[in-house]
């Protein structure tokens, strides 16, 4: 697992938990995976609409949201932006949003990059 720089302790992505989540199941991890990537970008573009519009609430269940499948998907860096977020925003603290949004887009830059390599659930076996 990948060291997050603010937390060595959570990973960028870990596939093997995943893995293990889907009972071993690599097709079912694929899709996961699949659904997550292009759930997420939609849901990046809902929360930071929301931000624009300083609705904390909204922001408060779209980076919910992003938390609960983010950790689903073992996803641990994304899932503790998104928590600091929903934090932020249930705590009315609007102007501290934005800056953490420009966290959660640059590690979501890093996800893609960990969890887009083609086979990667190859090395895992069969």
């Amino acid at each position: 697992m990948d060291g997050d720089p603010g937390n060595p302790a959570v990973g960028v992505f870990d596939s093997h938990e995943l893995v293990a989540r889907c009972l071993g199941n690599l097709e079912l991890a694929e899709r996961v995976l699949a659904k997550f990537r292009s759930r997420f970008v939609e849901d990046l573009a809902e929360l930071e609409q929301a931000a624009l519009a300083e609705d904390a609430s909204h922001v408060a269940i779209v980076a919910h949201r992003l938390k609960g499948s983010s950790a689903s998907t073992a996803a641990h860096a994304l899932c503790e932006r998104a928590a600091e977020i929903e934090t932020l925003a249930r705590r009315n603290a609007i102007a501290e949003i934005p800056s953490r949004l420009h966290g959660l887009r640059s590690e979501w830059a890093r996800f893609v990059e960990k969890a887009a390599p083609p086979g990667l659930f190859a090395r895992h076996g069969q």
